[in-house]
């Protein structure tokens, strides 16, 4: 009877260790599964943000380029002539390719000189970069070629357009003489673009505010993104990124990722949005394959753990009732009665360890306590301490402040973290002071004195300032504590 139900009750430990392999096999891998796609829509949305960031660059540094040729003496003063005027716009397009071309154009609007003589003599008073620029810095949106469409050489074949960039040309005296005006190719936007195309097998779409595609897949160019499809011009009719899976018009699922520009720097940016597509068999490849794998190991773990199972149970399971009655009282707290003398076996090994466990544990558990008391009232004193008290790390950035530090310098943790203390600094303490603190700091790990720093309402105030280092195990600085007070 003992060796029948032995052997019921090793296949029954078996059956179940393989279910419960096959079960965790199955979650586990629903779970991978859905996280890797997560994380391939999460990738299509950083591949959007880094086209936009670099669009974004690219323009700011077009924008610097303009700036600084406009404020050049050649053409800031009035008595250059008109070929040294010509001459630098000229060396500026044939050193920098992305302009298309560049024109110095007078108050009233006559182009004065322009790159490869295009347009001289012609008025563009009525084109929006004229205007603008005699008043201040301009960056145009993307527009055909208009004036210029006859004239310059197109080796593309495709559809030329222009990025206008304009800055008024102020002398000394604060005369307008005129705009310095640089129309960027459209041919670097989509060489960038189909670039991280091919380095990445997805497809891009580069849309204008309202939704037209200005650098797109095929001859997509032009038309408007809900022309493309529908689906994917309401999906992504707001300004958040995001990513989702998305049937387009040719009935193909792709995983497809949106974000929207919001400009670098001085350059504030258009608002364009790059989509990102990429047909769900190729983005959820490496998932569909670990999916496949995690099943297959799923099975052979089973089989293993079921045969391990059945061996283990066949050893184990006479009688267990003393263990099993010493595992009931600790999980239900009770109190625990163990064996005066265990077995000099794996029962009794078993006895032993779980007695030894169960000590660590009270053990454990009183010193968790004591622990937990002694953060708690650390915590206290640092919160409730009158003394502003500052912790920076090795480097002298801030990381950590208590209440007392916001009371008198009215700097509040996200303010000051990561930067360095010297954001209080008055300038009433000369730099020679400041040496002197550092190399006593130095040299005898403190140092104390009085201190007239700055508000962060720019009110002054006078401390009492006590500055010490905190080393590890090999004496090297990980920290610097500082702690004042401020009675004025």
């Amino acid at each position: 009877m003992k060796n029948s139900f032995s052997l019921k009750f090793s296949f029954l430990v078996g059956i179940l260790t393989f279910i419960v392999a096959l079960t965790v096999g199955f979650y586990s891998n629903n779970i991978s599964t859905k996280q890797l796609e997560v994380n391939s829509g999460e990738s299509l949305v950083r591949l959007s943000k880094r086209v936009n960031d670099i669009l974004d660059r690219e323009m700011l540094e077009r924008f610097r380029e303009i700036r600084f040729a406009a404020s050049l003496p050649i053409l800031t003063n009035e008595n250059s002539s008109i070929n040294e005027k010509r001459e630098l716009i000229q060396k500026i397009k044939d050193n920098y390719n992305h302009h298309e071309w560049i024109g110095y154009a007078l108050p009233d609007g006559t182009v004065e000189v322009g790159t490869n003589g295009y347009l001289e003599g012609k008025n563009v008073k009525a084109r929006p970069w004229h205007p603008n620029g005699l008043t201040g810095p301009y960056i145009g949106d993307v527009h055909d070629a208009l004036l210029l469409a006859k004239l310059l050489p197109n080796n593309s074949g495709e559809a030329i357009y222009f990025l206008d960039v304009a800055f008024p040309v102020i002398n000394k005296d604060g005369k307008t003489l005129g705009v310095l005006c640089t129309h960027l190719t459209w041919q670097w936007t989509r060489d960038v673009i189909r670039s991280i195309q091919k380095e990445h097998g997805v497809e891009i779409f580069l849309l204008s505010k309202d939704g037209m595609i200005l650098v797109g897949p095929g001859n997509s160019e032009r038309a408007n993104i809900s022309d493309i499809s529908s689906n994917v011009a309401q999906s992504f009719n707001t300004n958040e990124e995001s990513f989702k899976i998305l049937n387009w018009n040719d009935n193909i699922k792709y995983l497809t990722a949106s974000s929207v520009s919001k400009g670098f720097e001085e350059y504030e940016g258009f608002s364009w949005k790059v989509i990102v597509r990429e047909p769900i068999n190729e983005a959820f490849k490496i998932a569909h394959k670990n999916a496949t794998s995690i099943l297959f190991i799923s099975v052979i773990l089973g089989i293993i753990g079921a045969f391990i199972g059945i061996v283990i149970s066949t050893r184990i399971s006479r009688p267990l009732n003393q263990l099993s009655q010493i595992v009931e009282d600790i999980s239900n707290d009770k109190k625990v009665k163990f064996l005066n003398n265990p077995p000099n076996d794996e029962i009794g090994k078993l006895h032993n360890a779980l007695e030894n466990l169960y000590k660590n544990l009270i053990k454990e558990s009183i010193d968790k306590k004591s622990a937990q008391t002694k953060v708690e009232l650390s915590l206290k004193i640092f919160e409730q301490a009158l003394e502003g008290i500052i912790i920076t790390d090795k480097n002298n950035n801030i990381i950590l402040i208590n209440k007392a530090f916001t009371e008198i310098t009215g700097y509040e943790l996200n303010d000051v973290y990561g930067k360095n203390p010297s954001i209080l600094n008055s300038g009433l303490q000369n730099q020679e002071f400041y040496e002197n603190m550092w190399n006593r700091l130095k040299k005898d790990g403190k140092w104390d004195g009085n201190v007239k720093n700055r508000r962060k309402d720019g009110t002054m105030y006078e401390e009492y300032l006590k500055i010490s280092t905190l080393k590890d195990e090999n004496g090297a600085i990980v920290n610097y504590l500082a702690t004042f007070n401020s009675g004025f």
